[in-house]
């Protein structure tokens, strides 16, 4: 397990034992970069400057090195070990970097657009581990993280928890998707 503010278990006995170490190192990498967007007293620039090294380790594993900046060592063997591709790892750094430049969602596209960076990479990180692939499969996974995502902005009353991001829609409330 991990030990972190989360409310859900990460890498838990229902995950079968051959893919908990690529879980944890999944769930470190997402870690390690949504606390650099979201905490601490760091200027925006410095934050970014930080994620974009985020993003160079991925070049690097992508060319086939190993970055040796933690979590990337464990995040590279989980990425090679199980096939994982790296597009849902960049939609994620796309989503902490928007956690830095934005503090407002004034229509339900922008804040659904965001979820969609920041939560469904997860889904289909998780798909590829379990070796599920397909558009009906990838569709009904976007469909639960999006949501998921939308309903726990709603829940914290539209503000962020870490850097008081005003995440409530604008607009006349929708349906959600």
């Amino acid at each position: 397990m991990i030990d972190h503010y989360e409310n859900f278990p990460v890498a838990s006995r229902l995950v079968p034992a051959r893919l908990r170490p690529a879980v944890v190192a999944v769930y470190r990498f997402a870690r390690a970069a949504d606390d650099l967007a979201d905490e601490g007293d760091a200027p925006a620039g410095a934050r970014l400057a930080a994620l974009d090294t985020f993003d160079r380790a991925l070049d690097a594993i992508e060319r086939g090195e190993t970055p040796s900046l933690a979590p990337f060592p464990a995040l590279a063997v989980a990425i090679r070990a199980h096939g994982i591709p790296l597009a849902p790892f960049r939609a994620l750094l796309s989503a902490f970097r928007q956690d830095v430049t934005t503090d407002r969602y004034d229509t339900r596209e922008a804040l659904l657009d965001y979820c969609t960076r920041s939560a469904n990479p997860v889904g289909r990180i998780m798909l590829s581990l379990f070796g599920v692939d397909g558009a009906a499969a990838h569709r009904a996974s976007d469909a639960i993280c999006r949501t998921r995502s939308f309903q726990a902005v709603h829940r914290r009353g539209g503000r962020g928890v870490k850097r008081a991001r005003e995440t409530q829609v604008r607009e006349k409330p929708h349906r959600i998707p």
